[in-house]
């Protein structure tokens, strides 16, 4: 797909989860989602008239019943997929309640960066895990 503005892109929050031994969260993609099986952080669509913030929030409730007590931005990137072009908000959340309800039934895990960087992700976790190593 050729590069596109960022008003134009389907535009997601992404939430990397960091819990106090410094580990984050992935989760699998399921069957029958494009790049299923791939390894990403939890997060997703931002809906209409909802803040990216909200979204977030929202969305790591939905997928994890995860009740966050505070998000900081960490980047924003554009990316490409053949099969849709991304804008992504990304946030580090590592104020939250501990206790992740897998409601998706996604696998799921707690992984260093060396993990998840031997891990099959998608391609957009490689920019945010630049990020991440910088904190």
């Amino acid at each position: 797909m050729p590069i596109t503005a960022p008003d134009s892109r389907l535009y997601v929050v992404v939430g990397v989860l960091r819990n106090p031994q410094g580990q984050l969260l992935v989760q699998q993609r399921l069957p029958g989602k494009p790049c299923a099986g791939q390894w990403e952080f939890p997060g997703g669509k931002v809906e209409k008239n909802e803040s990216p913030q909200q979204a977030l929030i929202r969305e790591l409730n939905e997928e994890l019943g995860v009740s966050i007590k505070n998000i900081i931005p960490l980047t924003q990137i554009a990316y490409d997929y053949d099969h849709a072009n991304v804008w992504l908000d990304v946030y580090l959340a590592d104020n939250f309640d501990q206790q992740i309800i897998n409601l998706e039934q996604q696998n799921f895990g707690w992984k260093s960066i060396e993990e998840i960087l031997e891990m099959d992700v998608l391609e957009a976790v490689h920019p945010i895990l630049d990020v991440v190593k910088l904190l």
